[in-house]
């Protein structure tokens, strides 16, 4: 099995996606934090406000491209509504409000008058099914010990 083989089923299963997603994040951090020295957690926010409108697009029975465009807007809005105010904040002060936002989402999202929308704290399930991707787990039965025997031999 080539690497191309690889990548494209890593991309059909959903677990590119999920990379992908991380490594943005990751790279946020890191340009933020590691260029500018700034102390930064509402990267987590932004995440979780595109993560859940994408989710409950999806959940809703709508295109992906309505999900991703209400994924991208809900982030927006929450840029805007984080960033405006806390323009001129510096070091501790950032960090403070960023980790009061992200926590607050945290909480909104895990609230139980929201819990019908974004499904409480076991989040909004089975929605590679809905998005039309393939199953996250591209081993077949009764095979994981092939599957652990590579991984370990490597």
């Amino acid at each position: 099995m080539s690497w191309i083989e690889i990548v494209l089923l890593a991309l059909q299963t959903g677990i590119g996606f999920q990379g992908a997603s991380y490594a943005l994040a990751a790279t946020g951090l890191n340009l933020q934090f590691g260029y500018t020295g700034l102390s930064n957690f509402g990267h987590v926010g932004f995440l979780l406000v595109g993560a859940y409108g994408m989710g409950i697009a999806a959940d809703n029975g709508w295109s992906i491209w309505v999900g991703f465009a209400l994924g991208i807007a809900a982030a927006v809005i929450l840029g805007l509504a984080l960033g405006i105010p806390t323009l001129r904040l510096r070091a501790d002060y950032l960090a403070i409000v960023t980790i009061a936002t992200a926590e607050m989402l945290r909480l909104v999202v895990n609230a139980r008058p929201s819990e019908p929308l974004t499904g409480g704290s076991r989040g909004i399930g089975s929605l590679t099914t809905r998005l039309g991707f393939f199953r996250p787990n591209f081993i077949p039965e009764r095979r994981y010990g092939i599957g652990d025997s590579f991984v370990f031999s490597s």
